[in-house]
C-alpha cells in the first residue's frame, strides 16, 4: 500500500516538475572576455549572435570579463565620455544586415556598437561585468557604461550555471 501511494504521490509530482520553468526563457550566456577595442570579426559577430538567441527567444546576457571590461570603459588617456565600442562605428553593410535580421528600418539601428548594445538592452538583453576584473583595471565610478551592471564573482558562477548555450568572444 506504501508503495503504490509513493507511485502514485511522483506520478502526481513529475509533470509539475518536467514543466516547472518551462514559461520562463533558457538563458544564453554571451561571455566578451577580449577588449572589444576595433571592428574586427569578435565585435561584428557578437552582436549578430545576441540578436539571433534573442529573436530565438532566449533571455540573452552579455557578460564583460577579462580584458573585455576594457570595452565599456570611458574616456582614454585624454578624457572623453564614449566607450571603445561607442568609437567603433557600425559599418554600412552590418547595419542592412541588423536592420534585415531585427525587421526594422536601417535608420532605426544605432550607428555605433555602444550605442548598439544599448539598444539590446532596451529590447531585453541584460549586459554585466565582472567587478573584480574592473577593479583590477581602475575601471569604476563615473569610468564605465553604466547601461552595464558590476557583478560579484558569485553572480557570474551563477550565470555560468544557469545558462544554457555559452559562447565566448
Amino acid at each position: 500500500m506504501r508503495r503504490a501511494l509513493l507511485v502514485v504521490l511522483i506520478l502526481m509530482f513529475l509533470p509539475s516538475a518536467a514543466f516547472a520553468g518551462s514559461d520562463t526563457p533558457k538563458t544564453f550566456l554571451i561571455h566578451v572576455k577580449n577588449a572589444m577595442n576595433k571592428h574586427d570579426s569578435r565585435t561584428v559577430v557578437m552582436p549578430h549572435v545576441a540578436v539571433a538567441a534573442l529573436l530565438q527567444g532566449y533571455k540573452v546576457i552579455i557578460l564583460f570579463d577579462d580584458e573585455g571590461v576594457q570595452a565599456i570603459k570611458i574616456g582614454h588617456w585624454y578624457g572623453g565620455h564614449t566607450t571603445p565600442l561607442d568609437k567603433t562605428p557600425l559599418p554600412e553593410e552590418e547595419l542592412r544586415s541588423l536592420s534585415a535580421r531585427l525587421g526594422v528600418p536601417p535608420a532605426n539601428i544605432p550607428g555605433n556598437y555602444g550605442d548598439f548594445l544599448r539598444f539590446l538592452k532596451g529590447r531585453g538583453v541584460e549586459l554585466f561585468a565582472n567587478k573584480v576584473a574592473m577593479d583590477l583595471r581602475n575601471i569604476g565610478g563615473d569610468r564605465f557604461d553604466h547601461a552595464v551592471t558590476p557583478v560579484a564573482i558569485e553572480k557570474m558562477v551563477e550565470m555560468f550555471e544557469r545558462a544554457a548555450v555559452m559562447v565566448a568572444y
